[in-house]
């Protein structure tokens, strides 16, 4: 595909959005970039030259969406969201930045397109930089000279980011022996100049810095952009975070380590909180002990081994997803099993729980009931807090407990999968319940020629009043994976199917919080093609509407979440034939159609209306407009 990628706001943004860049290209991918930002034009060189892109732009005016095929936008303002058609960009959005870094939430938007290697440096290119150095090391970058640059600034508006004890610090490490070398803008000097006691560098053209940052040997500084350029030239050091989120401005390095100031209650790590963390809790002996450990080991970021660039085809673009997911890493368990002697299980019935021990014990007897016997029931505890392990202390027969860290509903069905000896795989969610004869049923109708089966389901409201559902069974046009892909009104609780087929459909994705059952049976639909897989007509799963569960205590962010699924899919199966891109912008617009009522319902008429004039631009002009209205 031919793919634009916008990095935006400032330098350190930007800088941590270059990992994406590589990685989609990795992916066979023609990559051009947009720098969306109000330096952007001191930026552009930083780029321009690198091997892995086209184009470079710097306004929005300069490039039309509809030159590309798909638009990606890393963390940060989001333009291209609404330049693209709906469904038809993958973005970055805050949430997903509570738990990692900006560096490792871009690249995860490659991993939902199947890219499964480490977290590529971040990349710059220095040149050109008319330093004082000897003319031997000028243009030598594997031969860097022992100085140390120090950011001790910050521009105004972040003074709040500033450490205090910069120049003693620098004082200390020329006493060390070694060159300081003090940059940053004009903005960034302090009212006392002490930064005149050292080799100063001030107000530099970002490529000239970068060429500088080559030559040196550490970088200390502040959280900021200086810092994550010094990182993406391999150089090694310490940021200090204070006031800034550790978590989400952390460098993209293995040698330049973050230094974080305590917090206090009813402290924040944002420089607008009301009670920011002060970053002057970090003493000067507490940094110049990690600036002593630091001078100890001068070796650079070593390069990070990635896989050869793919061939891109939609065929190759989903087996590399498939073999991403059965790449994820196996997380250590403890199994407490109590078989019978020799019992060999036709299936396996695979039930994942978390601080269910109120209900899981109904789901376990509702499989242990089943009129086939054949099966083992193995329940994964995703590390629960409840009486749930005391429970399984001593397991029911033919019942394997095994728990593991919490990891999510994903990576416990996928433990319960890897460790299912049964020929058959069936699953079954913690708060539901199967009929006495589901298996049974199901194994009768799949006979020889078929893979997998499904089943209808009775709904439990809260109210305890009760639905069947689905009121259309999909595929029974022969159109199973579209009517999946339409509307998923399957439950992974009905599901059953071959062991060996997780070859081919690989394992449910562990980093999506929500909707991977969505994705989990587009895969097996496809891998069926539409022919191996019967739906039950008769409704054998009893499910349970659970008040715990993801997607009714958090409605509008599991549709968010939904939404960058069908995103995903779209970019996974993107292709030329105009008919399919309208139905994948109307699947889009659709989901648009939920958020809006979603949001609506939540009191935030804005993004309500955000949405419906979504749904408006994917052509569902009509219900768009209603729902615009009704906000």
């Amino acid at each position: 595909m031919k793919l634009l990628v916008e990095i935006s706001q400032g330098l350190g943004n930007c800088v941590q959005g270059t990992p994406l860049v590589r990685a989609l290209w990795l992916l066979g991918h023609d990559v051009d970039l947009y720098i969306n930002s109000p330096i952007a034009e001191k930026l552009k060189p930083l780029w321009d030259g690198w091997e892995v892109l086209g184009r470079v732009y710097t306004h929005h005016d300069q490039f039309r969406a509809r030159d590309y095929d798909f638009g990606v936008s890393a963390y940060g303002r989001r333009q291209l969201v609404r330049m693209f058609p709906p469904g038809q960009c993958l973005k970055v959005e805050k949430r997903h930045v509570r738990n990692q870094s900006e560096s490792e939430a871009n690249v995860e938007l490659a991993r939902w397109l199947g890219y499964s290697g480490p977290t590529p440096r971040s990349y710059a290119r220095g040149h050109d930089p008319n330093l004082d150095l000897p003319p031997e090391q000028r243009h030598k970058r594997t031969a860097p000279l022992d100085a140390v640059v120090v950011h001790a600034g910050c521009d105004k508006n972040s003074a709040i980011k500033r450490w205090p004890h910069w120049p003693e610090l620098c004082r200390r490490i020329v006493e060390s022996g070694r060159k300081v070398i003090v940059v940053g803008t004009h903005a960034d000097r302090s009212e006392e100049n002490w930064e005149d006691e050292f080799v100063s560098r001030f107000h530099m053209e970002l490529p000239e810095l970068t060429a500088l940052l080559e030559t040196a040997r550490f970088y200390f500084g502040n959280d900021s952009g200086v810092g994550h350029l010094a990182a993406s030239v391999g150089l090694p050091g310490l940021m200090l975070y204070g006031p800034s989120n550790p978590i989400k401005n952390a460098p993209n390095s293995r040698v330049m380590h973050a230094l974080v100031a305590p917090a206090e209650e009813g402290e924040g790590r944002d420089v607008n909180d009301p009670r920011p963390v002060p970053i002057e809790r970090l003493s000067l002996e507490h940094v110049w002990t990690e600036v002593q450990e630091a001078l100890q080991h001068p070796e650079r970021d070593p390069v990070r081994v990635t896989a050869e660039r793919l061939t891109d085809s939609v065929e190759e673009r989903w087996q590399h997803y498939v073999g991403m997911t059965r790449a994820q890493v196996e997380p250590t368990v403890e199994e407490t099993a109590n078989m019978p002697r020799g019992f060999s299980p036709r299936v396996s019935v695979v039930i994942p729980t978390y601080n269910r021990a109120h209900n899981v014990m109904r789901a376990v007897q509702s499989a242990l009931d089943q009129t086939e016997k054949s099966l083992e029931v193995i329940v994964v505890d995703d590390g629960s807090t409840d009486e749930t392990r005391e429970q399984f202390a001593k397991p029911p027969e033919r019942v394997r407990y095994i728990r593991k860290p919490n990891g999510g509903a994903s990576s416990a069905r996928n433990v319960g999968i890897r460790h299912a000896t049964g020929e058959w795989i069936a699953l079954l969610d913690s708060d539901d319940e199967w009929e006495r004869e589901k298996i049974q049923m199901q194994l009768a109708v799949l006979r020889d020629e078929y893979v997998a089966a499904a089943c209808r389901h009775i709904h439990v409201n809260a109210d305890g009043s009760r639905e069947t559902k689905p009121d259309v069974i999909p595929g029974r046009n022969h159109h199973l994976k579209l009517d999946l892909y339409e509307n998923l009104s399957l439950k992974t609780s009905s599901l059953i199917f071959k062991r060996h087929l997780v070859e081919k459909t690989g394992l449910f994705n562990e980093r999506f919080p929500i909707s991977n059952d969505w994705d989990f049976f587009l895969r097996l639909a496809r891998v069926v093609n539409n022919s191996g897989m019967r739906i039950c007509e008769k409704p054998l799963l009893i499910a349970h509407r659970s008040p715990d569960s993801i997607s009714k205590t958090g409605r509008a962010n599991a549709l968010e979440e939904a939404f960058s699924r069908i995103c995903m899919v779209n970019a996974l199966l993107h292709n030329d034939d105009p008919a399919t891109t309208r139905r994948h912008i109307a699947r889009a617009g659709r989901k648009h159609l939920e958020l809006s009522r979603a949001y609506r319902k939540l009191g935030d008429k804005k993004k309500a209306k955000l949405h419906a004039k979504e749904a408006i631009r994917a052509g569902l002009t009509f219900k768009g407009i209603w729902r615009w209205l009704q906000a």
